[in-house]
């Protein structure tokens, strides 16, 4: 579903890449974990897979399509596939749970209804099912600038997942939360992953909670790939190799 083939990125004004000649695949079914310092490449890193990065060198296949030098309106059509959680939220903080929450079905549909707040029944049915799913359902009237952090993010996983994505992707969703916040939306994370059998892969800075709940971890060091394995084959040397 997703293959990577010595992929560089290198910024405008900076000498050494952001990423530099990464290689793997990853299929659907696997929750990756990105571990690595800041700087090390793990948010340019999903940026490559939504297109939203240009490559110095290599390829970006995402759901069998090479997005690296694919024209913008198919982009937008692989992008509606591929599901967003930030670390800051990005929502409307006037308007409603709800209203935040239609805003993950915009890329699908017509620019008009979108304008004029239309939505199908079925649009609707599916909004209030992963406001249930995310345990926010009681609040889908509140404006979300009156909730908690964990709140927020667990509105930013309802809108990800009312896109029917069959990628779900996280950079460092859980940065700003505390641990139990943090341990909890992971949970969800990954019951929504398993539920829906998609290809998950969050950046994360917290050990504890890949180690828990990757079925796979992926470690960047300086943009380059350093580990590439099952938790429980990462050692304390693989870390301090990530890690520094």
């Amino acid at each position: 579903m997703l293959n990577l083939k010595n992929v560089t990125v290198t910024y405008e004004n900076e000498d050494n890449p952001a990423v530099k000649d990464l290689n793997f695949s990853v299929e659907r079914g696997e929750f990756v974990c990105v571990l690595g310092r800041s700087g090390a490449g793990k948010s340019t890193f999903i940026r490559t897979i939504n297109g939203l990065q240009p490559l110095q060198n290599g390829t970006v296949t995402v759901l069998g399509h090479e997005i690296s030098s694919m024209h913008e309106k198919k982009l937008r059509e692989i992008r509606s596939r591929i599901g967003m959680i930030f670390q800051h939220f990005h929502l409307i903080p006037r308007m409603s749970v709800k209203q935040n929450v239609f805003t993950g079905r915009f890329g699908q549909r017509r620019a008009l209804h979108n304008f004029l707040g239309i939505f199908s029944e079925e649009e609707k049915e599916n909004a209030d099912y992963y406001l249930k799913e995310v345990g926010l359902y009681e609040f889908r009237d509140r404006r979300v600038e009156r909730l908690s952090g964990g709140q927020k993010q667990r509105v930013g996983i309802a809108r990800a997942m009312v896109q029917n994505p069959s990628i779900l992707l996280g950079d460092e969703p859980v940065a700003s939360l505390d641990p139990t916040t943090s341990d909890h939306i992971f949970y969800l994370l990954r019951q929504l992953h398993e539920e829906k059998n998609l290809l998950t892969i969050i950046n994360v800075h917290d050990i504890a909670l890949a180690e828990k709940y990757a079925s796979r971890i992926i470690g960047l060091k300086n943009g380059e790939l350093v580990f590439d394995g099952r938790p429980a084959d990462m050692t304390a040397r693989d870390l301090d190799n990530i890690y520094e």
